[in-house]
């Protein structure tokens, strides 16, 4: 019985990510939320004290695989290295688009994402394109071919980001390379910020 709470309550915070967090960085009432998980998935608080143990066990497990997880991140990142490319442009046009050079070229379902440098966007016809952003600024992070074998590493990357306030407004993932496109206001901000990460 006691397993089967246990599988139930890793269920119920699985599915509920802001939960996983509170308990990794240990920041929950566990009274508290075993009572409400009680409720929801049991129908009393009979079971309680049961909930609050299966999540005291949880938090711990999940902090220490979290304590490893971010270190093998962070010893990838440190091997990575970033450069930045100001005055660029993403422009989404609903066909392939011809005589431009892109910097980078996604095609999905109906549309083709281009990021360009804003001096090609004179060469196009405003007619092929669906929608298009200027003023942008290009940050281009190399990573160790370990990169694939590792969870996690983008989503740090694009956490660290939101944690402060900086939009991508665009993201591509190539083999090695991340591409995280933000407009220029927050640039300073966000090289900073990664430059801090992969020292």
């Amino acid at each position: 019985m006691k397993e089967n709470i246990s599988q139930l309550v890793w269920l119920y915070v699985k599915q509920r990510p802001f939960l996983q967090e509170v308990l990794r960085e240990g920041v929950v009432n566990h009274s508290a939320l075993a009572r409400k998980i009680s409720i929801e998935a049991f129908g009393s608080t009979k079971k309680q004290n049961a909930v609050k143990m299966a999540l005291i066990r949880l938090g711990t497990r999940m902090e220490q695989l979290d304590s490893d997880l971010e270190a093998r991140i962070l010893r990838i990142l440190k091997k990575s290295s970033m450069a930045l490319k100001t005055k660029v442009a993403v422009i989404i046009a609903k066909r392939e688009l011809e005589g431009i050079r892109p910097l980078s070229r996604v095609k999905s379902g109906q549309h083709v994402t281009y990021i360009v440098e804003q001096r090609d966007l004179e060469k196009l016809p405003p007619k092929a394109l669906w929608k298009r952003e200027e003023n942008l600024n290009l940050i281009t992070i190399e990573s160790p071919e370990e990169l694939e074998e590792v969870p996690g590493v983008i989503s740090y990357i694009l956490g660290a980001l939101s944690s402060e306030g900086v939009n991508v407004v665009e993201f591509i993932s190539c083999y090695t390379d991340t591409l995280l496109v933000v407009r220029g206001a927050d640039s300073a901000k966000a090289y900073g910020l990664l430059s801090s990460i992969l020292r």
